[in-house]
């Protein structure tokens, strides 16, 4: 009776596992895993943030010039400046509130936030810890941020920079090569210095509803998707997945293993991949990008379109090349990268 009641008991406890466990096993359902692919947390949450508390605190003071001793979280010593004369080879121990435009001249090291009213021009190889600005920011060559970037206007970085764990912005983002990231915001963002360009819409003949093409197999081969054809499914694979140049997908995709894609493709939905996806040149994706491995992205991809925010997430890292625009957001728990 007792060896009854344990092996019940053992039953009972497993039994809620169960789903899960075959799932595990199984790794293949008939709809994508669940994304939210109009992602809406605000990218600007660090720089709205710190700009509240710094405007509540000097209001609160009373006092618009001079250097002030304010509590920020903590009691921080925070310096008001009217007119900025260029800073070169300095060291700024403390946070700078700059009333209007800003040139910070170059090896300039500040150690705190900064919040810039007009627009500001970070000058070569300096180092800071954050940046919050109300116009438009220029930022030269080989500059860090050790925490975050946020502008209301646009921002434009120069090469061999170091953007922290955010750069955002509501107007456009453009980096040049050799800059990392781990998170970026932009409308679009846009790589190598390339000019916002304007996609061609295709369309297959079919305008009802997509129909699901689903392959589940244990044969490890990719499944193919031949060059210059027009496909009105949804690919759902166990297997990984290629894409011929010039081909059209009207539907969604997703892979349990890669998705490769060739050279001007076009995909009207979002790709999921539990691998690493990589998209080829001049491919024109307009949905949401996610995958759990890494994301590759050639010269002249585009992601999104103008008017609608879309996502670009790969888990464990993201390179994007020349010429990429992204409407929306870049994020990577890994390495981030502009070559």
């Amino acid at each position: 009776m007792m060896a009854l009641c344990f092996i019940l008991f053992g039953l009972l406890f497993i039994l809620p596992f169960v789903p899960g466990i075959c799932e595990i096993r199984k790794k293949e359902d008939a709809e994508p895993l669940f994304i939210d692919m109009e992602y809406r947390k605000d990218p600007c949450y660090f720089s709205r943030s710190f700009k509240n508390k710094l405007t509540e605190s000097i209001n609160s003071d009373g006092k618009l010039e001079g250097i002030l001793s304010l509590n920020l979280s903590k009691e921080e010593t925070v310096e008001i400046i009217e007119n900025a004369s260029t800073l070169e080879q300095s060291s700024i121990k403390n946070v700078c509130y700059f009333k209007g435009n800003f040139n910070s001249g170059s090896n300039v090291s500040f150690e705190k936030e900064v919040y810039v009213r007009g627009n500001a021009c970070i000058g070569e190889s300096n180092q800071l810890y954050a940046l919050a600005c109300e116009g438009d920011v220029s930022v030269l060559k080989g500059t860090r941020f050790l925490r975050w970037i946020d502008s209301e206007g646009s921002i434009n970085v120069g090469e061999q920079c170091d953007l922290g764990v955010s750069a955002t912005c509501t107007g456009s983002l453009s980096i040049a090569s050799n800059c990392s990231f781990k998170r970026l915001y932009g409308f679009p963002v846009v790589t190598g210095g390339a000019s916002v360009l304007s996609s061609e819409e295709k369309y297959c003949s079919n305008k009802g509803e997509i129909p699901i093409f689903e392959v589940r197999c244990n044969d490890r081969n990719p499944l193919n998707i031949p060059p210059n054809s027009c496909e009105d499914y949804t690919y759902i694979t166990s297997r990984s997945l290629t894409i011929g140049d010039n081909a059209l997908v009207r539907g969604h995709v997703k892979a349990l293993g890669d998705i490769v894609t060739g050279e001007c493709v076009t995909i009207a939905g979002n790709l999921f991949a539990e691998g690493d996806i990589h998209i080829g040149a001049h491919s024109n994706i307009r949905g949401t990008v996610f995958s759990q491995g890494r994301i590759i992205l050639d010269q002249g991809v585009t992601i999104g379109s103008k008017g609608k925010v879309k996502s670009v997430i790969g888990k464990q890292g993201i390179i994007l090349g020349y010429g990429v625009q992204v409407f929306g957001y870049v994020m990577t728990e890994g390495e981030g990268c502009i070559t």
